[in-house]
């Protein structure tokens, strides 16, 4: 295997839409090497910190919030999920749910939850193409209907329900409550002029190439996901066709060239 690694999705079917797992080395959903039958955590031989998602919402996902890593892997043997989207396609109006309303605590909303009175007290974000959503393990959230997103996250697969607008799924309120960024420290929300956003956990930058771009993975690797446009990602070795949604994976220490008309999230540790 090269230095530059295609890759193709784990699909994952859900009652308002689907997730394309782009890139993932997480145990429920493995991302397979384009043109082989090995997956890219057997390629790579470890485990990636990050997971990358195409997120198609029909319909409005559940109210829910991720826990951190101490309280993940203390009750779920997993890491915690710090997550952002970034907005591929949007309807007209299009909104999204991130964070609850200040001055409320874990027994406030306690209360608001069993009143079965969450919708008032929920923030609402208007959203558009290439907007950028920050949400930090705590922040309660959710996708609504009509949009297409990107997400960057932790490798992590555990996601705490806490309202389901009437759908009569499994809920996790409890463990909802603890979790919760009740005092927003985190600080998620929308990335005015998004160009770069740097997380604990993971960094996530706007490319926008018109002709070559070139550059060496100092990083641990760099990953690639097509928002638009094609062209093709080049080594020494190998030259890659790269195409909408398309994702890529490059090793540590790969000098690499992008060349065409391209629109790009580039995510690395």
């Amino acid at each position: 295997m090269g230095n530059i690694l295609k890759l193709q999705p784990f699909y994952s079917e859900k009652i308002w839409g689907y997730e394309n797992w782009n890139l993932s080395t997480h145990k429920n959903g493995h991302s397979i090497v384009h043109n082989s039958n090995s997956t890219l955590l057997d390629t790579i031989g470890s485990e990636l910190p990050i997971l990358i998602k195409i997120i198609q919402a029909n319909d409005t996902l559940s109210v829910q919030v991720h826990p951190d890593d101490n309280y993940s892997r203390q009750h779920e043997n997993d890491n915690g999920k710090t997550e952002c989207w970034y907005v591929l396609e949007a309807k007209e109006g299009a909104s999204l749910i991130c964070g609850i309303k200040e001055g409320l605590d874990k027994s406030s909303f306690k209360n608001i939850i069993k009143e079965g009175n969450i919708e008032s007290y929920l923030e609402r974000v208007s959203v558009k193409a290439g907007d950028m959503i920050y949400i930090p393990s705590g922040t309660v959230h959710a996708i609504e209907g009509g949009l297409k997103l990107i997400e960057v996250q932790q490798s992590s697969d555990v996601t705490y329900r806490m309202y389901d607008w009437g759908r009569d799924r499994e809920v996790h309120i409890e463990k909802s409550l603890d979790v919760i960024d009740y005092e927003g420290i985190n600080k998620g929300g929308k990335i005015e002029n998004f160009t770069k956003l740097e997380t604990p956990y993971f960094t996530v930058e706007n490319i926008d190439i018109k002709g070559c771009y070139k550059d060496l993975v100092e990083e641990k690797f760099h990953t690639y996901t097509v928002i638009d446009g094609s062209g093709f990602i080049s080594d020494d070795n190998n030259k890659i066709e790269l195409n909408k949604e398309e994702t890529v994976y490059i090793k540590n220490g790969s000098n690499y060239s992008i060349e065409g008309d391209l629109k790009l999230i580039k995510s690395y540790v």
